[in-house]
């Protein structure tokens, strides 16, 4: 896209590296996933979710803190998450509903930090209930694609009512940042 530009779109630092990794490994997830190769899937699927903290462990680490990082690890969780939830959805294995509430707040909170990013030319940082949304949620998807009945009410539970949750945040945060100053 011309005219694109991400201040500090550093692709070689570190933690970006991570995320550019998390991401370039959700189509295999779901090809796999489609194909019936569960198993592997799963694996693919849980280092996404083992290396999601390393990628933030080492832009704090190493002070490379980007706003192309802010972006990049987000959009890497929202889409293994949300890929896979969709798969099991196709196939009856997650419930339609909680998959549209997912999918609804991944929207609106990626649509909210468009907007925040517009009009202060960065990346709102996230929050901790949104960090304990995506915790339940990696683990709701989990005990879904494997299968682990045991967990899947409770975790469906919790995982919903923080997406409803985090969502409400992110949305007060974006409405907070995303409108005009007054400077009179």
């Amino acid at each position: 896209m011309p005219g694109l530009r991400i201040k500090g779109a550093d692709f070689r630092a570190a933690p970006n590296l991570v995320s550019l990794v998390r991401l370039a490994l959700v189509a295999p997830t779901l090809a796999l996933l489609v194909r019936g190769h569960r198993v592997a899937a799963l694996v693919l699927l849980g280092i996404m979710v083992a290396t999601d903290w390393l990628d933030g462990y080492l832009a704090r680490r190493t002070g490379r803190i980007t706003e192309l990082g802010k972006i990049l690890d987000p959009v890497a969780d929202k889409l293994a998450i949300d890929g896979v939830l969709l798969v099991l959805a196709c196939r009856g294995e997650f419930p339609v509903w909680a998959l549209a509430v997912v999918l609804a707040r991944d929207a609106l909170i990626l649509a909210g930090a468009a907007h925040v990013a517009r009009r202060r030319l960065a990346v709102p940082a996230s929050v901790r209930v949104g960090k304990a949304a995506l915790v339940v949620m990696a683990a709701m998807t989990i005990s879904f694609a494997a299968d682990i009945r045991p967990l899947e009410a409770p975790l469906l539970i919790a995982g919903m009512a923080l997406a409803v949750v985090s969502g409400v945040a992110y949305g007060r945060i974006a409405f907070r940042l995303g409108r005009p100053s007054s400077s009179s």
